[in-house]
């Protein structure tokens, strides 16, 4: 069984990586000891040792498994549909050294994403510090809400950017898009969230990171604050529910040939319909990607389009 050899302190950014992409077998348990972990994966992936070691699968107790989770420095989020689901995976994620503290995620709602959490081991801890892609985030998962999903995405977009671009993060949370980007690039951007706690703990993540480039932290409604500035190389809008409704604001602030990251969570007939909005708009679409899955028949998609 092919698994992926990884230092034990990189291991939670990996995972979290492979599990974006879909590449882990969920079929085996991942291994571990002093010194790595071992992640059971379907395929071989370029750049990561591998070896070839026997798998344990995971207990199969005839019952349909069903259940997603997060791992935010030592805190577990579960997101499970039944009592059965939730018991399983807590018992096998109390296995990992790391994990102190877990949680159930009963929904988020709000005018600020917040989620619903019920504890259900450790103690009530919901403040931590996670690491991704080089870079510290504090994270308080009761004040602001904040997914690992989108590591490989941040990374991407961050290996796009130019130096001296100015940069909107129109809806940036704690900051991981704008604390990645201004870690690797000499750039100037205003980050925007209308939470005053998202943008309290992005300060505080400007002052953990060692930056090349200036953060500029504006608490506010986005569709409002971004009237005030024009000619923006880039425009990131990460809210996958609500985006399209800040489109024309973003329209109005970008330059020529200036490029906005959409994200958006929605099914296939929406889609086409975002396509053709942004080609009549006059768009150049330079990419769509789905991120990842949401439910059996939403995705969530990243798509780039050109001002042209």
């Amino acid at each position: 069984m092919i698994h992926i050899k990884i230092n034990k302190k990189l291991a939670q950014e990996t995972i979290n990586k492979l599990r974006e992409e879909n590449i882990i077998d969920d079929n085996y348990l991942i291994k571990h000891d002093d010194d790595y972990v071992y992640i059971p994966v379907r395929k071989i992936i370029d750049n990561y040792d591998t070896v070839d070691i026997e798998g344990n699968k995971k207990e199969n107790n005839n019952t349909k498994i069903s259940f997603s989770y997060d791992v935010i420095g030592n805190i577990a989020i579960i997101k499970g549909k039944t009592e059965n689901e939730v018991n399983y995976l807590a018992k096998e994620l109390i296995k990992r050294k790391n994990i102190e503290t877990i949680y159930l995620d009963r929904g988020i709602s709000g005018e600020f994403r917040k989620r619903s959490l019920e504890l259900i081991y450790g103690s009530d801890m919901k403040e931590t510090l996670y690491r991704e892609n080089s870079i510290n985030l504090m994270v308080n998962i009761d004040k602001a809400y904040f997914s690992p999903r989108l590591s490989t995405e941040r990374l991407r977009i961050s290996n796009e950017v130019n130096e001296n671009d100015s940069i909107i993060d129109m809806f940036c949370g704690i900051g991981p898009f704008s604390i990645l980007i201004a870690k690797k690039v000499k750039c100037n951007i205003i980050a925007m969230d209308k939470n005053p706690d998202a943008i309290e703990l992005l300060k505080k993540n400007i002052k953990l990171n060692k930056l090349k480039g200036n953060i500029t932290p504006l608490s506010g409604d986005s569709g409002e604050l971004i009237k005030d500035y024009s000619n923006i190389d880039r425009i990131i809008m990460n809210l996958p529910h609500d985006a399209y409704n800040f489109l024309v604001p973003a329209f109005n602030a970008l330059k020529n040939r200036g490029v906005i990251n959409y994200y958006e969570i929605c099914d296939l007939n929406t889609l086409e319909k975002r396509m053709k909005f942004f080609r009549d708009s006059g768009f150049e679409i330079v990419y769509k990607r789905i991120v990842h899955g949401f439910s059996k028949y939403l995705n969530m998609y990243s798509i780039e389009i050109k001002k042209i």
